[in-house]
């Protein structure tokens, strides 16, 4: 029976942290087939988040003491992850917990799998308006464009990835643009990447932490230099052979 860590970053969500670690707990602890740890991750929570977090059984609650952000949240807990196989999901009950299973099995039978991304592309969502929704159309095509790959999706915060990912490559991204490290950092290590159809609920509380017009950019130009990196790695091996 495999070990499953789900990581989850969460900084100032004490209206949601409990409904998503509550689903967790229903669909997830009585799976017969896999084992499961969930790790919160407080990225310096100004509310109740940590001590919410704290009260439910089970639940790992760990600190991110160094610099803010949802890359180095995620990368403090992938630190702290036991298992084989990560799944990461947002702390604002967004994202079916339920659909944790079907991102886990691909990576289960398929050793050329690496990766499964939710798509909301594929299944539908209640957060997107025109601006959201055209930001991650353009820049998931900018994805396929530079890395000559399919994908519907390619920055949702809703994937699972074997851990060798994590521990074979170094993640330099404080922020969200960590989405685009670890896609770029599974192709350059020979993984096949699949999705699968998730729909994406409205936040049930909180305050959203991004924002088109501030992150957009940003994940443009880490999508192009980590492209270049990814070219640079298949000249290099091309040649090694």
């Amino acid at each position: 029976m495999k070990l499953i860590s789900v990581v989850i970053p969460a900084r100032n969500e004490e209206e949601t942290i409990n409904k998503v670690l509550s689903d967790c707990k229903k669909y997830l602890k009585n799976d017969k087939n896999h084992s499961y740890e969930i790790i919160v991750v407080d990225d310096g929570s100004t509310d109740k988040t940590n001590q919410i977090a704290k009260k439910v059984n089970g639940v790992k609650v760990i600190k991110n003491t160094g610099v803010h952000g949802k890359g180095s949240a995620l990368v403090k807990g992938f630190s702290s992850a036991k298992g084989d196989i990560i799944v990461m999901l947002d702390a604002d009950y967004s994202h079916k917990i339920e659909d944790v299973k079907k991102l886990v099995e691909p990576l289960i039978k398929n050793k050329n799998c690496g990766m499964v991304i939710g798509s909301r592309m594929l299944g539908g969502s209640d957060e997107y308006n025109i601006v959201r929704g055209f930001g991650n159309y353009f820049l998931t095509g900018c994805f396929r464009l530079f890395f000559w790959i399919k994908l519907t999706d390619a920055l949702n915060g809703f994937k699972a990835f074997k851990k060798d990912i994590f521990l074979e490559n170094k993640y330099k991204s404080k922020t969200f643009e960590i989405e685009v490290e670890l896609i770029s950092n599974a192709l350059k290590m020979g993984y096949k990447i699949s999705e699968i159809p998730s729909h994406e609920r409205k936040r049930a509380g909180g305050e959203m932490k991004s924002f088109a017009l501030i992150h957009g950019p940003k994940f443009l130009m880490k999508i192009i230099e980590e492209s270049i990196r990814y070219r640079f790695k298949k000249i290099s091996d091309k040649v090694k052979k």
